[in-house]
């Protein structure tokens, strides 16, 4: 995708990626529908205010004039701001915006100037040239239907320039000097303004790539700051926090926590003898087994080694963390395949439960430490509980 953004940005004929299209016109609605509520209003009481100057310059069409622009503003102004407010789909309002210029037009060369003779017509039909600024400001989303539409502006002003001046070309020869630089200058805004909004778009697109990677990149460094990269477990800095918050809330609640010290047996010799990667699918599987001899809201850790902890945040009795412990043991009792190769290893483990061994995370973690080793001097494969 950032690929086709690139090659968008680098080349201005190059079409918005289709996977982009809805969020693109969705992104020139929100830029632009302000703006065409503004141009909306300003452009109908601007044209509203019109007929002060048929009033000033041809004062005989002055009541014709109040009349239709009262019914042309009366009936399209709020239903242009309410297809603003209601419709998505800015090719639309945009077409309508021009029908509504169109109308206007319409309504002051076709209707209301034919009604005099008067020789200021020949000059005053120049005013209809801002017309044609004003919809090439409004146009922003597709270049060429501006181009379209300020084409057929262009026959339908030619053609009611032609009927008022009673087939003089040289006055449309005249009127077409000063009106077509306008047209390109007006065709210019639009390009320029469809091609900004299109800019804007696809490097507001880029800017949330860029954050997405950011954040993913941090979150990554987040996980593998606290995830043992081997096993996928929890390390030592995310087991000690949730030690820790795990103690808090048996306090509060008075609660009872256990806490397990594990070592695998013989597992040096796994490694001098198969070698470090046979060392670590083992030490992959153990981390699967033991996972699956506790509960969700449980943890296990890999500390470093072959050293494991796991915490058991609520138990009722001691029984019940020496419960989870015989699981753990009777589970690595059982043969593990390894690339071909079959291994058998056993667990020491030390118990301390909060807060019989222990009124903190030192203390306690010391107690367990001390129940294993009190398990190996016994002679391995076994779980021993804290004095």
């Amino acid at each position: 995708m950032r690929d086709l953004i690139d090659a968008s940005l680098k080349n201005w004929r190059l079409p918005i990626p289709a996977e982009l299209k809805q969020d693109f016109l969705l992104f020139q609605y929100r830029q632009n529908a302000n703006f065409m509520v503004l141009i909306t209003i300003i452009g109908h009481f601007a044209f509203y205010s019109y007929a002060i100057a048929d009033y000033l310059l041809v004062p005989e069409i002055f009541d014709g004039s109040i009349i239709l622009r009262t019914l042309f503003i009366g009936i399209l102004l709020p239903a242009n701001i309410y297809l603003i407010r209601k419709s998505r789909n800015i090719t639309l309002l945009e077409l309508v915006f021009s029908a509504s210029l169109m109308g206007a037009t319409v309504l002051w060369l076709g209707v209301l100037l034919p009604r005099t003779q008067s020789d200021i017509v020949h000059t005053y039909v120049y005013a209809s040239i801002i017309f044609v600024v004003v919809l090439n400001m409004v146009v922003r989303s597709n270049y060429w239907l501006a181009v379209f539409i300020s084409l057929l502006h262009t026959v339908v002003t030619f053609h009611f320039v032609y009927l008022l001046d009673h087939a003089e070309w040289e006055a449309i020869f005249v009127y077409s000097i000063v009106y077509l630089p306008v047209l390109y200058f007006s065709l210019f805004i639009s390009w320029h303004n469809t091609r900004s909004s299109r800019k804007l778009f696809l490097l507001s697109r880029v800017e949330e790539l860029d954050k997405e990677e950011l954040e993913e990149a941090n979150r990554k460094l987040i996980e593998l700051s606290h995830t043992d990269v081997l096993t996928g477990l929890p390390n030592r800095a995310l087991f000690g926090d949730r030690l820790q918050q795990a103690i808090i809330k048996a306090r509060r609640n008075r609660s009872l926590l256990g806490l397990l010290f594990i070592d695998l047996d013989h597992f040096k010799p796994v490694n001098d003898t198969y070698g470090h990667a046979v060392g670590d699918e083992l030490l992959q599987q153990v981390a699967s087994r033991m996972v699956s001899c506790v509960r969700e809201s449980d943890t296990v850790a890999r500390i470093g080694g072959d050293e494991f902890e796991v915490l058991l945040p609520r138990v009722e009795a001691p029984r019940d963390a020496a419960l989870v412990a015989s699981k753990i043991r009777d589970v690595l009792a059982q043969p593990f395949e390894l690339d071909g190769i079959t291994v058998k290893v056993s667990a020491s483990i030390g118990i301390a439960i909060f807060p019989q061994h222990g009124a903190d995370s030192v203390e306690l973690s010391r107690n367990a430490d001390m129940a294993l080793y009190r398990a190996k001097e016994l002679g391995r494969d076994r779980a021993v509980i804290a004095a």
